[in-house]
């Protein structure tokens, strides 16, 4: 058994795996090197079965990094702590040809020998921008280190630029200088979400922190104008002898003292007073799929969100359509001639004409009354009149007769004869004897529908026109009158003459007014702004009440809400704050699932204090 190996162990290396390695590992003393932050090194658990395993095969475990949180758990366990003033060298186990060497121990071999990229020779000497990539594949026994930017000096932050750039154009890269200070180690671990709308994981937390570079401040160009320009004139005293001696005066120096004393005091004020910061936050999201029952009432006067009732707005149309048919049947026909005539009464009574009352024309052919009726009495002169169908009392095409006037001869030799008549505007049509046209169930059935369609279809665009912007469902209740034809199914007709008449009673509503019932449902399940980007409302089942004053309906929401954030809280919260304290801060709250902060000018290290210089943008998208 060899006397000591060492174990580098990565920020996301599992348990498992380091744990079946050192199962594995003939070595009577194990040095383990933990990174800050090793999730290896996050429970109490891994310490405890290290310590168990070590007792059982009669090894030694020894820990060196830090990470305060494993001096901790080393020391409860009875480690040993290391203490080292250097990053440890990446190992692997040693003296193992390739044949006794594990998979893992080879993929970290492999990975140790990987080109370097311009980004991994800055980390190397700025490991604290580092980019934390959760979902990166990681080798085990990996170094990682934990100096400070803000603790190097600038010689070394150049050295390390210019060590990136020449790295960049040995593999092909364009390097382009980094104009702004990024920090992208802040993650916060997933939670479930304890809003009732709707369970959903909350993605990973990023925080960027940024400050503008020389390049990009105007102020920092004009002093540096100002400082060029007096550099040049202080060369030429130095240059020329004659000059040096003429500025020696006291006078002469004077102005150029007094402008370089103002510059640098305009300076220290600029570096107190212009610091300026913009935050930009993406809060969490949650996913919305409810269903709400909502009433439009045409007596209610604004939105109650207690009952889910908005108001609405009633609209009544009627519409009628008339079209001529072919009969596409034949058959032998004994029919009578059929049509309207129009009764007239110059007396001053009423006249009631039973069932079959006769009406016969100049020419003597007779027609009957279908039912019973009564003749209005005359008025002021006018007689009264009353219309009624009327049929041939015989069958066959001579009662196929023009416009014409009829008597009554059931009141010849009575006074009355001469007080009652009648008169058709239409022609009589329908009497045969004989082979002949007639109007089919399907001439019929499709006759009714081409009618009704048109009319719903006319009375639907009238409304629509009426409501303008209102919401008006698909499902229109539009009421129908029995079609008025020239025949019936199975009568005798050379064509179908129908009219069919409809109305609507409508309450329609603005989806403005639902959409306050839908913010009103999520902001009583929690702090929540509902996102109009990808939300969709499904409107089902509309009712209409008895008397078409209100339409019932449900409606089905799906689609996403933002948590709704206190902008002027975090202002005051955040002035003054340090970088570390920024990180600690949005890391703590939940509602917040990324941050961008911009510093500037490009010297600004701080929040500034001054809560009104802190602009804060929330972006939802």
């Amino acid at each position: 058994m060899s006397s000591t190996k060492i174990i580098n162990v990565l920020k996301n290396d599992s348990f498992d795996d380091v744990f079946d390695y050192f199962k594995n590992l003939e070595a009577e003393d194990v040095i383990f090197i933990f990174p800050r932050g090793s999730r290896f090194a996050k429970q109490e658990q891994h310490f405890e079965a290290l310590k168990r395993e070590a007792s059982s095969s009669g090894k030694r475990i020894s820990i060196m990094t830090s990470d305060p949180a494993v001096i901790s758990l080393a020391a409860v366990n009875d480690m040993d702590i290391l203490e080292s003033n250097e990053p440890a060298r990446r190992s692997s186990p040693a003296e193992k040809t390739i044949d006794e060497k594990t998979p893992v121990e080879i993929r970290a071999e492999i990975e140790e020998e990987e080109t370097e990229t311009p980004e991994e020779v800055e980390d190397s000497i700025l490991p604290d921008e580092e980019q934390v990539q959760p979902q990166a594949e990681a080798a085990m026994f990996e170094e990682e280190d934990s100096y400070n930017e803000a603790a190097l000096p600038e010689v070394i932050l150049t050295a390390a630029r210019t060590r990136k750039k020449q790295v960049a154009e040995e593999v092909g890269e364009e390097y382009e200088e980094s104009d702004q200070r990024v920090i992208k180690d802040i993650i916060r671990n997933e939670s479930e979400s304890t809003v009732k709308i709707k369970e959903a994981k909350e993605p990973t937390f990023k925080l960027d922190i940024k400050s503008e570079t020389p390049e990009d401040s105007k102020s920092t160009k004009e002093l540096e104008k100002i400082w060029g320009g007096k550099r040049e004139k202080a060369k030429d005293l130095f240059v020329n002898p004659a000059k040096r001696l003429k500025a020696s005066n006291f006078f002469k120096k004077t102005p150029l003292l007094v402008t370089a004393g103002a510059v640098v005091i305009l300076g220290l004020i600029l570096y107190g007073t212009l610091g300026s910061a913009q935050i930009t936050i993406v809060p969490q999201k949650q996913n919305l799929n409810f269903q709400l029952n909502v009433a439009a009432s045409s007596t209610a006067t604004e939105v109650s969100a207690d009952f889910n009732r908005i108001p609405g707005q009633r609209f009544t149309d009627q519409k009628e359509a008339s079209d001529i048919f072919p009969a596409t049947g034949q058959k032998e026909v004994v029919q009578k001639a059929s049509g309207e005539i129009t009764i007239f009464n110059k007396s001053s009574v009423a006249q009631r004409l039973v069932a079959t009352t006769r009406f016969e024309t100049p020419a003597g052919l007779v027609y009957r009354i279908p039912q019973t009726l009564t003749v209005p009495a005359a008025q002021g002169g006018t007689p009264g009149s009353i219309k009624s169908p009327v049929s041939a009392d015989r069958p066959g095409p001579e009662y196929n007769i023009g416009p014409t006037t009829f008597t009554v001869p059931g009141l010849k030799g009575s006074p009355k004869f001469d007080d009652f008549y009648a008169e058709s505007s239409a022609p009589m049509a329908g009497g045969i004897i004989g082979p002949s046209k007639i109007v089919t169930e399907e001439d019929f059935t499709k006759a009714q529908e081409a009618l009704t369609a048109r009319v719903r279809e006319e009375i639907t665009q009238s409304v629509k026109s009426q409501s303008s912007d209102l919401k008006i469902l698909d499902s229109v209740a539009i009421s129908f009158e029995e079609p008025v034809t020239n025949a019936k199914a199975g009568e005798a007709a050379s064509e179908l003459r129908m009219t069919i008449k409809g109305a609507a009673d409508v309450v329609v509503f603005r989806e403005a007014d639902v959409m306050k019932l839908i913010e009103n449902f999520v902001t009583k399940s929690g702090n929540f702004k509902v996102l109009e980007q990808g939300l969709d409302i499904n409107y089902t089942n509309p009712i209409a009440s008895s008397d078409s004053t209100s339409l019932a309906f449900d409606i089905r929401v799906t689609g996403r809400a933002a948590y709704v954030l206190d902008t002027d809280k975090i202002a005051d919260e955040v002035s003054g704050m340090s970088e570390d304290a920024i990180r600690t801060y949005f890391k703590n709250i939940a509602e917040i699932e990324s941050a961008r902060i911009v510093l500037s000018p490009f010297w600004v290290k701080k929040m500034p204090r001054d809560a009104d210089k802190i602009k804060i943008i929330i972006n939802n998208n």
